[in-house]
């Protein structure tokens, strides 16, 4: 593992003198399509190992909660988002706030924009990779882990997180791969998971709260707001770029989510009433796979969550170079903004255990402040007279405060946010 960190550096090293600003940012805009799906695809799946756990503990029902809503919403967000982001010519999120509905809105999206895009859930989940081979601890394997995934990005920007894409995109098939092949040759196949999985796995909403399913629904909206995709429909070559870069990523999540859910059943067959103190896929590698296999499957498992982490940080950074503006020079900017985002991020590391709450928590105030003023401005494009700052503070106050409250009524906390956004959206 040691061997594949110090390969990535020296991949995302090489070539890392940018001539201009716009390409250490944007790469000029010329975003070509191989590259699109490959960091498309691999900044998507971070959260590998939460994936793993929820397909253990509840079975099918992780693929419509972490796959098929995503699904549709990516093809929604194509049919109708991508081509007009693309042609506004308008480079971030917090970018369209500032222009059309003045600075304390901008300003308040970019804050948000942060939360959203935070690496800290996926630098936690690198540190659990980390720890499992490796005695060593929680805090020092983070500071690897940042230390590996975005040393890069200070010298070669988005041309470095392209680079080491293209090469984590093969390595997350081959690990996954690798493992299904040696889980059916030792256990067998569909008949035998269908024999020996819990009976609540085979239910597609595995008896949880079809309120708390559909909630996912609307997290799964986030992929409207998702600054990382934005990004790169922005800097896309051109509209045949975004629709088939978008089309053939869907296609591969497919087969890659059918890999990992899978990995994740038999690890409910297998591992059934096991203590599992780190992470089903951890734990089944350790059972299944000889120390060569395992080794390319935490590679592969690695280079999942390190490529989601140099990505979300980028953006964080870019984010935070708009608002802080330290130098004439935006390279230096987003160079001060990754080293103030690295720092949010050991404090959001430290404030919160479970990855899947920062998921819920920071997905749930995003959505409830941006995502129907966001649709609103990409479609009208008018500034507005009524405090617009009171669109995206108001439903992001009561998402927050229905948090605090813990869900009163058993309502989770976005549909009072997204009700108020569409109430104040709607009549202003």
């Amino acid at each position: 593992m040691l061997t594949y960190l110090i390969i990535i550096l020296i991949i995302g090293l090489i070539s890392s003198k940018i001539k201009s600003e716009n390409e250490y940012i944007f790469v000029s805009r010329k975003l070509t399509l191989p590259a699109f799906i490959a960091t498309f695809v691999t900044t998507w799946y971070g959260g590998i190992l939460e994936i793993g756990r929820f397909t253990y503990q509840n079975g099918i029902v992780t693929w419509v909660i972490f796959c098929f809503f995503y699904y549709i919403s990516a093809i929604i967000f194509l049919k109708f988002f991508a081509f007009k982001i693309h042609d506004n010519n308008i480079d971030s999120i917090p970018e369209y706030f500032h222009k059309y509905y003045g600075y304390i809105s901008g300003l308040f999206s970019s804050f948000i924009i942060m939360l959203i895009s935070s690496p800290a859930p996926y630098i936690i989940i690198f540190s659990v990779i980390f720890q499992h081979v490796y005695e060593i601890s929680y805090f020092y394997s983070i500071l690897i882990g940042l230390f590996f995934s975005i040393a890069y990005l200070f010298f070669g920007g988005f041309r470095s997180i392209i680079r080491t894409d293209k090469i984590q995109f093969i390595l997350m098939y081959i690990g996954f791969i690798v493992i299904i092949i040696n889980l059916y040759n030792k256990y067998g196949g569909i008949n035998y998971l269908l024999t020996n999985l819990p009976e609540n796995h085979l239910n597609i909403t595995s008896n949880l709260p079809i309120g708390y399913i559909l909630s996912w629904m609307l997290i799964s909206m986030i992929t409207f707001i998702d600054p990382n995709i934005f990004q790169r429909i922005y800097i896309a070559k051109n509209k045949f770029v975004i629709k088939k870069g978008i089309l053939v990523s869907i296609f591969f999540w497919i087969i890659f989510d059918l890999l990992t859910i899978t990995t994740g059943l038999y690890a409910s067959t297998i591992l059934n009433n096991t203590n599992i103190t780190t992470s089903p896929y951890l734990a089944l590698s350790d059972i299944v796979l000889s120390p060569f296999s395992q080794s390319i499957f935490l590679i592969s498992l690695l280079s999942i969550v390190m490529s989601t982490i140099d990505s979300f940080t980028f953006t964080s950074a870019i984010t935070l170079s708009k608002e802080i503006n330290f130098n004439k020079n935006k390279k230096t900017n987003v160079q001060i903004g990754i080293l103030i985002t690295t720092l949010i991020s050991l404090i959001i590391i430290f404030i919160f255990t479970n990855v899947i709450d920062i998921w819920y928590v920071f997905g749930s105030i995003g959505a409830s402040s941006l995502l129907i003023p966001l649709i609103k401005l990409i479609y009208q494009q008018k500034k507005r007279t009524f405090y617009p700052e009171l669109t995206l503070i108001l439903p992001a106050a009561a998402c927050i405060i229905w948090i605090i409250l813990d869900n009163p009524f058993g309502i989770n906390c976005m549909y009072p946010g997204i009700f108020i956004s569409i109430c104040i959206n709607y009549y202003s």
